[in-house]
């Protein structure tokens, strides 16, 4: 997983403590070192904790079953096409008075010759995932605002 400045997705941030600008959008690709286009990967759920633990249970949901939670602050731009999935999202701080964010993702690889893997958000659907194919969360942080 990798932070991005800018919606090209050209410039990321350092590995490290991630200072945003308050009100500022946050760009995010998730990928995979896999080399087979018959695959794809698929966003199931990111969210914020003020933990590096994934397990953490007070989460803000920023994309959840596939879709996104408020389209008005999250945006997918590309999710279950390609090994690479990509969306932009304004964070914030969560409450209990850490400053620190982390972002944590679970996603899963989709065959693309058996399943279509392109999520459809216009109304909520029940998923089936199989928990065989869900990699563990991935983790980035801490993130911080000025």
């Amino acid at each position: 997983m990798t932070l991005f400045h800018d919606s090209n997705f050209w410039y990321s941030y350092r590995s490290g403590l991630v200072t945003l600008p308050m009100g500022s959008p946050l760009y995010v690709a998730v990928f995979v070192p896999e080399n087979d286009p018959n695959f794809a990967v698929v966003l199931e759920d990111c969210y914020t904790t003020n933990s590096s633990n994934p397990q953490d249970h007070m989460r803000y949901y920023l994309i959840h079953s596939r879709c996104p939670t408020d389209p008005r602050h999250v945006s997918v731009i590309e999710n279950g096409q390609s090994l690479r999935a990509r969306f932009a999202a304004l964070l914030f701080p969560l409450h209990g008075g850490n400053p620190y964010v982390f972002l944590h993702c679970t996603l899963r690889l989709c065959d693309k010759r058996t399943q279509n893997c392109v999520p459809h958000c216009r109304r909520r659907t029940y998923r089936s995932v199989d928990s065989q194919d869900q990699l563990h969360p991935v983790t980035i942080g801490p993130i911080t605002f000025e």
